[in-house]
């Protein structure tokens, strides 16, 4: 299974504000330079994880976006099966006049199956399973941040 770009932009915002030291505040452009994505797609994707409980964003001069508890035990498997709801795996799921032999398919419910079992696996594994020093440790220093585990 392919996952879409914004779920993949999705995971890399958890990732990074799950290895930063717990409150730390990012804006989305700094988010954005940290993950390495256009800051449009990055802003929609906060948007989308605030809504979900994930993220939580303050305006003003302290202000930025922090990791909630939520989003730091949330299962990847949960967070794909939001983001990934309307996706279809293949062409007949979003168009059903797309196949001429759409009737009594049983290839769109082995899909199904299929994907639901993806995310199944996902579902024992956290966002904060993920997180790895090493990984956000040089981000955070190019954000000019503390690496994560110093003080």
């Amino acid at each position: 299974m392919r996952l879409t770009a914004f779920s993949d932009i999705a995971l890399r915002v958890l990732l990074l504000m799950a290895g930063l030291p717990d409150g730390t505040r990012l804006s989305t452009q700094r988010i954005a330079e940290g993950v390495g994505a256009p800051y449009h797609h990055v802003a929609k994707t906060v948007a989308r994880l605030r809504g979900m409980g994930l993220l939580c964003s303050q305006r003003g001069r302290a202000g930025g976006v922090v990791l909630t508890d939520e989003g730091r035990g949330a299962s990847v498997g949960r967070v794909l099966r939001v983001l990934e709801a309307d996706t279809a795996i293949v062409e007949c799921e979003a168009d059903e006049a797309a196949c001429p032999l759409n009737h009594g398919c049983r290839l769109r419910q082995a899909l199904a199956g299929a994907r639901e079992a993806f995310y199944h696996e996902l579902d024992a594994v956290s966002i904060a399973d993920l997180v790895n020093p090493r990984q956000v440790g040089p981000i955070a220093v190019e954000l000019g941040l503390r690496p994560p585990g110093t003080r």
